[in-house]
């Protein structure tokens, strides 16, 4: 197959990494790709070391938070679909796979071309991201019906949202490959002898940060002092926001900001246990790579999450924003270390078969052959 991948930026991201891992698959099996993208970015150089072209076009996106420029979004939509179709014509791929939900011109440019289409879903759109459709649910669902010949999604959570919107047997479920944690040279976490929690993501409010600062304050109450390690970068408003809450709960010394780092997966396995305190997340890629570096997971019991921990058998969840519970699931595992490697260790035999390479690359396949 000739594949032409659309993607709503250029830089490296959760659907963009999981764009270029599929690709990866995909070319390593004889099929060819190319990307194009609003802007160069850091997937370029991924995307060069696979031999795979990028390119950049006009690509506005049909979603915004909040419903913010409808009217402009519905124009620069319409606008860019003539000329993009016509570079599809062009280049004549077998299909087009849009890698994102929030655009919506490569569905409509490939409709106009005569070429089959498909969704590369990775988000909810509303629920984890604030996105509003610029022509609402509604219309949105006629023209992804009308425009699609599959959609992939990450998660059965995913799946039952778009059900909304696509005929189900449109859509098909097929989990991320997560490759197991590459060894680094990484420092151990500060101080030594510690409880150490990792809480890697960037920074606001969907993310959920402030569950852990709650749950830092009521442990602290009885005496347990765990320290809590954020990895990932935010707008500097609600980081300040957390150092506060930090602050006001006595708990500022055991609150560390790393910012971005490198070798993240490696960073995270010294912790002792990884929290995810999404509020609603897709999927959770980091997840699975906590999973899969051997390392404990506590995580709110929402969205595609509850469907990668069996609370109580290969990890913990909490309801999402409840720190008080957040706190009696952390102080489980401080009273008992043998029950949290139990744990980790069952989490991380759960992960192992269903996260490969070769899984994900048949599953992919697969439903591109049938679309």
């Amino acid at each position: 197959m000739k594949l032409l991948f659309l993607s709503h930026q250029g830089d490296l991201g959760g659907a963009t990494s999981a764009m270029v891992e599929g690709i990866e698959a995909l070319v390593a099996r004889g099929h060819t790709a190319e990307v194009w993208m609003p802007d160069h970015g850091t997937m370029i150089d991924k995307l060069e070391a696979l031999g795979v072209r990028a390119r950049v076009m006009t690509m506005p996106l049909w979603a915004s938070t909040k419903g913010r420029k409808r009217w402009r979004l519905r124009w620069r939509t319409w606008r860019a679909t003539a000329p993009l179709a016509a570079a599809m014509r062009e280049a004549k791929p077998d299909l087009v796979v849009t890698n994102t939900i929030a655009l919506g011109v490569g569905a409509l440019a490939a409709e106009r071309a005569g070429l089959k289409h498909v969704w590369w879903i990775h988000e909810f759109g509303r629920e984890d991201h604030g996105l509003e459709f610029a022509w609402g649910d509604a219309r949105t669902a006629k023209i992804m019906t009308r425009t699609t010949a599959r959609a992939i999604v990450n998660s059965d959570a995913v799946a039952a949202k778009y059900a909304h919107f696509l005929p189900r047997e449109k859509i098909v479920r097929i989990y991320y490959r997560i490759d197991p944690t590459p060894a680094a040279n990484v420092p151990d976490l500060e101080p030594a002898g510690a409880f150490h929690l990792a809480l890697p993501g960037s920074l606001n409010p969907q993310k959920g940060q402030g569950d852990a600062i709650a749950a830092l304050t009521i442990l602290a109450r009885d005496d347990k002092r765990p320290h809590l390690h954020f990895f990932g970068e935010g707008a500097e408003g609600y980081t300040a926001r957390l150092r506060a809450a930090a602050r006001d709960g006595g708990v500022e010394a055991q609150t560390h900001f790393h910012g971005h780092v490198r070798d993240l997966g490696a960073r995270l396995a010294k912790a002792n246990a990884v929290l995810v305190t999404s509020r609603n997340e897709a999927f959770g890629r980091v997840t699975v790579e906590a999973l899969r570096a051997n390392v404990l997971v506590i995580a709110s019991d929402a969205g595609g999450t509850r469907e990668l921990i069996d609370d109580g058998k290969t990890g913990l969840l909490y309801p999402p924003g409840d720190g008080a519970a957040l706190a009696r699931q952390i102080a489980r595992v401080m009273d008992d270390s043998t029950y949290a490697r139990n744990l980790a260790a069952a989490g991380a035999a759960w992960a192992a078969p269903r996260f490969g390479v070769a899984e994900f690359a048949d599953n992919l396949e697969a439903a591109l052959k049938r679309a």
